[in-house]
């Protein structure tokens, strides 16, 4: 798969700039990130019910990943998948423990909500998971507008998972 370089320059909580842009979830310091959150998204959620994707899920044609990286590190990453061509999903929002609190993912929120318009989508949904630890991540996104919503694409609503939708 061939990446083209699409650069958005954000502003960030620090004196530095940062920038999101496409990005290969197989380069190390990306693939350390999306570790991280594959590990916290298991130890908050059953594996039947925790859908992060894996590098190679991030892979899939229908997928765009984006990282946000301040210098050569990267802060947080975020992915929309196309599942039609009125409809997108986030998948794999993550924002690094130590970067949390600087804006990292809103702004990562805001560019793929920029792409999803850009592509023409009507709405955007997402999965997300029940406990405390994803309780910032559900605040977010309702303070950006996504209201709660019945399962999509094949998920099926559970005690550990809870949905929302942003029409566009």
């Amino acid at each position: 798969m061939t990446y083209r370089a699409i650069s958005y320059t954000v502003p960030v909580t620090t004196a530095s700039e940062a920038v999101i842009s496409v990005d290969d979830p197989r380069r190390p310091e990306v693939l350390a990130i999306l570790q991280r959150h594959l590990a916290f998204c298991r130890s908050e959620t059953p594996p039947e019910h925790s859908f992060a994707l894996d590098a190679e899920g991030l892979l899939d044609p229908a997928v765009t990943f984006f990282s946000y990286r301040d210098g050569d590190t990267v802060l947080g990453v975020g992915a929309i998948k196309q599942l039609d061509p009125a409809h997108g999903e986030l998948k794999s929002m993550h924002t690094a423990a130590e970067a949390r609190g600087r804006g990292v993912g809103r702004a990562m929120l805001a560019r793929l909500l920029d792409v999803a318009r850009s592509r023409g989508y009507q709405r955007v949904s997402l999965e997300t998971g029940t406990t405390p630890g994803f309780a910032a991540a559900r605040a977010m996104y309702v303070s950006a507008g996504f209201l709660p919503a019945e399962p999509f694409g094949g998920y099926q609503r559970t005690e550990d998972n809870t949905f929302y939708r942003l029409a566009l």
